[in-house]
């Protein structure tokens, strides 16, 4: 896994640095930007996991693990949107494109961006409660959830044992699938803060 974070590391930072997340951290944020973050995480979640839920499923049946399955974030997203009273449906934006078919090869690295990306989500759960007064009841239950505390542990015991010792010889596609999905992240971020400054 070393391997796979020093080369997908640009791409990382770089999403890091795109403005609406982090807008996101901000001591001036305000519920009506957290809204439109959340509805830009939510877009990008719905149109993703059209393709995700069912390929993950696919990977893990021909590459068991005893404790690692994909959870679904939308839904969590919708939630907090309308627990904040913002739209939770019916987005227009570009189709997320990030290419999930074939043999799955690119697919742990797709999984490795989502999974990792929830290790901050107890510190953005205290800045929003520090903020915004919004709490696990009311608007941030995606940064809440107690599952994602063993989603990431969970995947990279099975990154690390049941996947990646048959296929070490596909990791530039594993590669490949992680620096696609931080690309598509930030285009679809970049998108998005186009449509809301468009308003």
């Amino acid at each position: 896994m070393e391997q796979l974070r020093e080369q997908t590391r640009p791409a990382h930072l770089a999403l890091e640095t795109q403005p609406l997340l982090k807008q996101l951290l901000s001591s001036r944020l305000t519920r009506a930007e957290y809204g439109q973050v959340l509805q830009a995480m939510l877009a990008f979640y719905q149109s993703l996991e059209l393709e995700l839920v069912p390929a993950a499923a696919a990977l893990l049946r021909r590459h068991p693990s005893p404790d690692y399955q994909y959870l679904p974030r939308a839904p969590l997203l919708a939630d907090d949107c309308r627990a904040l009273g913002c739209a939770s449906a019916g987005f227009i934006h570009p189709p997320v494109e990030i290419q999930l078919g074939g043999r799955g090869a690119n697919l742990p690295g797709v999984l490795y961006v989502i999974e990792g990306s929830t290790q901050g989500g107890k510190f953005i759960a205290k800045h929003l409660a520090h903020t915004l007064g919004v709490s696990e009841d009311s608007g941030a239950s995606f940064f809440h959830n107690q599952r994602w505390a063993n989603s990431w542990p969970a995947f990279r015991r099975w990154f690390g044992t049941d996947w990646a010792h048959d296929r070490q010889a596909e990791i530039d596609s594993v590669i490949a699938g992680a620096n696609m999905t931080f690309s598509a992240l930030h285009t679809h971020f970049d998108h998005w803060q186009g449509l809301t400054h468009g308003r």
